[in-house]
């Protein structure tokens, strides 16, 4: 490992920069996928379940990149939502 990732637990001081490194090695793998998916060339049966598994490949890497960034997304929302109701004064 290098030094950037000597600690990568989730912490508040650290889970973004997680999160941010896991979406872009998804971008780039997804970008990659994309690629071989339409550049690849079929010659035989073989590479032809090749190219499907790609396909595959990239819907689970599509699905993950989206998951994270709802979730990302839904942090935000309850982080704004906790520092309404401190401006509001409003219990939990």
């Amino acid at each position: 490992m290098n030094d950037d990732s000597e600690d990568l637990t989730l912490n508040d001081d650290n889970e973004d920069l997680i999160l941010k490194q896991n979406l872009k090695i998804l971008k780039e793998q997804i970008d990659f996928t994309s690629d071989r998916i339409k550049n690849g060339r079929i010659k035989e049966v073989k590479t032809d379940e090749i190219k499907i598994k790609y396909i595959r490949t990239l819907a689970y890497l599509c699905k993950t990149y989206a998951n994270i960034r709802e979730d990302q997304e839904l942090k935000k929302i309850g982080e704004d939502i906790k520092i309404l109701k401190k401006y509001l004064q409003l219990d939990d």
